[in-house]
């Protein structure tokens, strides 16, 4: 009667193995989950999403595949030693005996080298994203900050030449004489927004946006104001209404040119300037700088005409 052929028993070196393809299969998991969150990261710098999840993943992905390279490398060890300690067995017949299985290739090395790899990748690609993405946002803040200096400029330029032209007009005080009257409230206000906004005018474009802002708030302010006043002043005009009242003014007009006048000698601008002054009283104010350029003009005319 033929004897029956023992069945292999489970040995301790084959739950080994065993055990290291699942821990495998744990390190590869938390690869991958590595690869996927970094992938996440870049695709939401990229498209300026939030991926709030996309740390964490990263984070659980490296703690498993080191967890499982740490346990590996550990129950390695273990059946090592345990397969070293145990006594000389004698040898078994050649047919009863099947060849001992051969310990499984240790790939830790080439895994870690593989994860130091992508995670070098990785944060490369991340800073290079995060500096692009940097630098764009810088170039855009600074396109925008001088896009707004640009308009709060335009806002300026409109009325400090719209003030100038005022002011460079003799005849303006005919038609809006209170843009040179203090007392009035509304070119009091004008005065104070146009100082305000003088003051906060950067000569350049600024750093920061606050500035900008400021002075485009006071720009604004002082368009407003200027606007009112000077459609007020025009509204109310000289409030001249009577017969005489008007034939004066145009008197003052007439000799005003006069005093203006290039053309006309030293001493007719003279005289047509007293004239000016003595009609002016009492029905509208002349503003000093009028006089004192008419009175610089004459001296310069004077000083001509005695040295030619």
């Amino acid at each position: 009667m033929n004897n029956p052929i023992p069945q292999p028993t489970p040995t301790s070196t084959d739950l080994a193995v065993f055990l290291s393809y699942v821990l495998w299969g744990c390190t590869a998991v938390g690869i991958a989950g590595m690869i996927y969150g970094a992938a996440t990261l870049y695709r939401s710098r990229m498209s300026g999403n939030e991926a709030r999840t996309a740390p964490q993943i990263c984070a659980g992905g490296l703690f498993i595949a080191i967890a499982a390279t740490a346990v590996r490398a550990l129950l390695l060890s273990v059946s090592t030693g345990e397969a070293t300690d145990l006594p000389a067995a004698a040898p078994a017949p050649s047919a009863m005996v099947d060849a001992a299985p051969d310990a499984p290739t240790d790939w830790t090395p080439l895994v870690w080298i593989f994860v130091a790899l992508v995670l070098a990748l990785a944060l490369a690609t991340y800073l290079i994203t995060r500096t692009r993405s940097h630098l764009v946002d810088r170039r855009n803040a600074k396109k925008a900050l001088e896009a707004d200096y640009a308009a709060a400029h335009a806002v300026y330029s409109e009325v400090a030449d719209a003030y100038a032209a005022y002011l460079a007009d003799p005849y303006s005080i005919f038609v809006r004489p209170l843009l040179d009257d203090l007392t009035e409230p509304r070119t009091a206000t004008f005065i104070d927004a146009f100082a305000a906004m003088n003051d906060a005018r950067p000569e350049h474009v600024p750093d920061t946006h606050e500035r900008v802002q400021a002075f485009a708030v006071a720009a604004q302010k002082a368009r407003t104001a200027w606007r009112s006043a000077d459609l007020y002043a025009r509204s109310v005009g000289l409030r001249v209404t009577s017969v005489d009242g008007h034939r004066t003014v145009r008197r003052i007009r007439s000799a005003l040119g006069i005093a203006l006048d290039t053309s006309a000698t030293g001493q007719e601008r003279e005289t047509a300037l007293r004239t000016v002054e003595e009609l002016a009283a009492g029905i509208v104010t002349i503003p000093e700088r009028i006089y004192d350029n008419a009175k610089k003009a004459i001296e310069t005319s004077t000083r001509k005409q005695l040295t030619s």
